[in-house]
């Protein structure tokens, strides 16, 4: 209960006013005004946040995962000069992508398109290379091909995937089971696996092959899979509706250079 005071100013006394009804309340009278209240907050946050999701969408934030021979932080920065009004992340492993992706909420993907199956998103625009969408991957092995059922042998692949992910695709792409696997963080670490008898082959690109031969004295085999090893060249999914047409005008107007860096040379709507 409240009591109103009333100061008279010529006497400078204070008389107290009478007290208001003291009688209870309906039960749940009292209520409205805290409702009408949160109500009021909960417009004016609104309004507040609006501005911010409209400066995101004006400028989207990419997330890049991808097996490139080529250091993550020289990819970042080329790719962040070339997409203007982009915001660029590339990551050096699947684990600190997926905690991100799954954190930090990014306006769009730029990855193989079996991570975005796996992760249930669709493609924008589809990365191509000679006008083909994928490209063959291979077994890579030393002295000689890789002979017979993988069961039992290992393969190393960098992990794009997550460990699940990565032993599914292996089964796919190689249509072979019971196999091991070793997955690493970077390209760099793959051929190492061969060196010291970590692995018995490796699945990689075949247009990486040129790249391990330059670098390593190993005497390196391979050997084709069911279907060519046919695997989807690297695409853009726009998880973003609103930010959809500056993502989509960015990546069209990267340079021939620039696409070579990720392994096509156009792309396709989708």
């Amino acid at each position: 209960m409240l009591l109103a005071f009333f100061a008279t100013v010529s006497t400078g006394q204070m008389t107290a006013l009478p007290p208001t009804d003291t009688k209870p309340l309906p039960p749940g009278s009292g209520r409205w005004p805290l409702l009408l209240l949160a109500s009021l907050c909960f417009a004016v946050a609104s309004l507040l946040a609006t501005p911010a999701a409209r400066a995101d969408a004006a400028h989207p934030t990419v997330f890049v995962l991808l097996q490139l021979d080529a250091k993550a932080n020289i990819v970042e920065k080329t790719l962040s000069d070339k997409l203007p009004g982009i915001t660029v992340k590339v990551f050096g492993t699947f684990r600190d992508f997926d905690t991100a992706a799954t954190t930090g909420n990014p306006d769009a993907l730029l990855v193989i398109p079996a991570l975005l199956d796996a992760r249930g998103k669709k493609a924008t625009l589809q990365g191509t290379r000679g006008g083909k969408e994928s490209e063959p991957w291979v077994l890579v092995s030393v002295a000689k091909p890789l002979d017979g059922p993988l069961a039992g042998k290992t393969i190393g692949m960098v992990d794009l995937l997550g460990r699940d992910g990565t032993n599914a695709f292996i089964a796919q792409v190689t249509k072979d089971k019971d196999f091991k696997v070793k997955r690493v963080a970077k390209v760099e670490d793959l051929v190492p696996l061969l060196e010291f008898s970590a692995a018995q082959a490796l699945l990689v690109p075949s247009a990486m092959l040129a790249g391990f031969t330059k670098h390593s004295r190993l005497a390196l085999k391979t050997r084709e899979l069911p279907d060519g090893g046919q695997v989807a060249l690297p695409a853009v999914a726009v998880l973003n509706p609103a930010a959809k047409d500056a993502v989509v005008k960015a990546f069209n107007g990267l340079d021939a250079a620039t696409k070579a860096v990720l392994g096509i040379d156009a792309w396709s709507p989708k």
